[in-house]
């Protein structure tokens, strides 16, 4: 059979088809902001490691925990001064999850679509998308590493509601853990001439903390692209049997 029959056969059977729309949540019309587009690129952070920018570096977070939260982060504290860090699954190319990716040591992007915007970060090439289409959460949300995220627009601010997040991924690299209870509420916004971007984050769980964390998080608008980032292909912090996080400095591929 000639291609010519083949692809009029094909366009017939196309043509026969119904047409198939995607099910979803109803949509608000005109969700996206016309400054939405104003956050498209890429983005450095700034500041302190620390999930908490205003602690110095050579210190550990120290939010209003519960107690019980509290003997937890103090025992991996000891257990990391000690020569003993404690196991984080990130070492063993585990995803960094939220809120832990607003904090990631490399560059981040964003994009934005009719109904999300999408943040891609260069680590382990994690990707949100914050739905911006008048959606809320239902009923039940199964447990990711970035949860579930759904926003809105307050004039040039970008506001965020993140539920549904995996419960044994550390908040920080130090080992601060927190319940299924967690949610993260975000504010996003330029500076600068938009140059400086901003992500007011503030953590609300009752099982962690006595009170509300916020922090917030900044990033500087730079011209350098993503890169591929590909833990498992060259990971050189495994985390061995006995659940301490090793270093690996010579070999691999």
């Amino acid at each position: 059979m000639s291609r010519r029959l083949v692809g009029l056969g094909l366009a017939l059977t196309l043509a026969a088809a119904p047409a198939f729309a995607a099910p979803g949540p109803p949509k608000t019309p005109h969700a996206q902001s016309p400054y939405a587009k104003a956050f498209v690129g890429v983005w450095d952070r700034v500041g302190s490691i620390n999930f908490d920018p205003t602690i110095p570096f050579d210190k550990p977070d120290r939010p209003p925990l519960t107690p019980k939260a509290a003997a937890q982060f103090q025992a991996s504290l000891d257990s990391a001064a000690a020569g003993k860090p404690i196991n984080d699954p990130h070492a063993n190319c585990i995803p960094l999850g939220m809120p832990r990716m607003m904090n990631g040591v490399y560059l981040m992007e964003f994009l934005v679509a009719d109904e999300k915007v999408i943040i891609i970060g260069e680590e382990q090439s994690q990707v949100r998308r914050i739905w911006t289409d008048g959606r809320g959460f239902g009923d039940e949300i199964d447990p990711t590493y970035n949860g579930t995220s759904v926003g809105h627009w307050e004039g040039n601010t970008l506001v965020v509601e993140t539920k549904g997040l995996h419960w044994d991924i550390p908040i920080n690299q130090k080992g601060l853990m927190h319940s299924p209870k967690l949610a993260v509420s975000e504010r996003f916004w330029l500076e600068d001439h938009g140059n400086t971007l901003h992500d007011r984050i503030t953590l609300t769980d009752p099982e962690t903390f006595a009170t509300p964390w916020t922090v917030t998080k900044t990033f500087k608008r730079t011209r350098d692209p993503l890169n591929e980032y590909v833990c498992e292909e060259n990971n050189r912090n495994p985390v061995g049997k006995d659940g301490v996080t090793g270093v690996v400095l010579s070999g691999g591929r």
